[in-house]
């Protein structure tokens, strides 16, 4: 099977341990709800190697790669699936195989013998600089216990939040799931510096806060009728807020600020509920302009829920 050179596919990061298993899981179940094709990618990190070196590298990636293969397409043979290795460093080799309308999946971390696939500071590193959306699924996950979950999306209505907020839509719709949109503000420095001040100040964002998540949810309501929306507003800490209200999600969406395709980088709170959470990740990334024509990240701001 093959590709075509602009066609949208599904890549995950392959380093051959157990605990890859559920990112590989998370990939081949999207490529076959999407109808894309699915790409395994393993990156032999080996510094600069010798020709010999490098070549038995390679063989032996290539037969992780291609056990993998041989599994998911007798389980689902009618799936294109595609085997790449790539040498040097983990970030760098997957954001290059990637395109704007790929899925990027890798898990949170691994322990297999390719030693380029230590999740952790490679899942955070991709998360802050892809330019696709991209999936960090913690090891362990299966989807059986999550399928009657919600999609948790955290938006933020101070910003343009179009991109997040769409693709929560359509994997909810894809998914048959209910959705739940979750926003939050923390004022509780205000209210701590000055009750008398912050009380006002908390009604005057409640009532903007309605109008604003109104303003934004609305069109997606009426271009997702058949999916179940709520829309969740409350004050605290953003990544509080957002597992408080996840309740036992499917997926969490989270917008990642860019601007001009450079990576902005990846703010406390999304970086919080990457670690915390044992579901997984959706980050998406989303262009945020403030009133001096520069993205203004969400995922570090006090009205966001990333």
């Amino acid at each position: 099977m093959t590709y075509e050179k602009d066609q949208a596919k599904v890549v995950v990061g392959v380093d051959g341990s157990e605990r890859n298993r559920a990112a590989v899981d998370y990939a081949v179940a999207s490529a076959l709800a999407t109808a894309e094709p699915l790409m395994l990618v393993g990156v032999v990190d080996v510094g600069v190697p010798d020709q010999q070196e490098a070549t038995a590298a390679q063989g032996h990636e290539w037969l992780i790669l291609e056990d993998i293969r041989d599994r998911v397409v007798a389980e689902h043979p009618q799936l294109n699936v595609r085997t790449l290795v790539r040498f040097g460093h983990p970030v760098p080799s997957l954001l290059a195989t990637v395109g704007e309308r790929d899925l990027l999946v890798v898990g949170k971390r691994g322990m297999g013998p390719l030693r380029s696939m230590r999740i952790g500071t490679t899942a955070l590193r991709l998360a802050a600089r892809a330019l696709s959306p991209l999936v960090v699924v913690p090891p362990g996950w299966s989807a059986r216990p999550h399928h009657q979950g919600a999609i948790v999306v955290g938006v933020d209505p101070a910003a343009d939040d179009e991109e997040s907020l769409r693709l929560a839509f359509r994997e909810a719709m894809r998914s048959e799931a209910p959705l739940r949109v979750v926003s939050a503000v923390d004022l509780r420095p205000m209210l701590v510096w000055d009750k008398v001040l912050g009380a006002p100040l908390y009604r005057q964002w409640e009532q903007r806060s309605a109008a604003s998540l109104e303003e934004l949810v609305g069109p997606f309501r009426d271009e997702f009728p058949g999916v179940a929306v709520t829309v969740v507003r409350d004050n605290g800490h953003a990544a509080d807020v957002l597992t408080d209200h996840a309740g036992n999600p499917q997926l969490i969406v989270l917008g990642r600020d860019h601007h001009n395709g450079a990576s902005i980088g990846l703010g406390a709170v999304a970086r919080e509920v990457l670690n915390s959470a044992d579901v997984p990740v959706l980050v998406v990334p989303v262009a945020r302009l403030n009133g001096h024509g520069r993205s203004a990240p969400m995922s570090d701001s006090a009205a966001g829920a990333t």
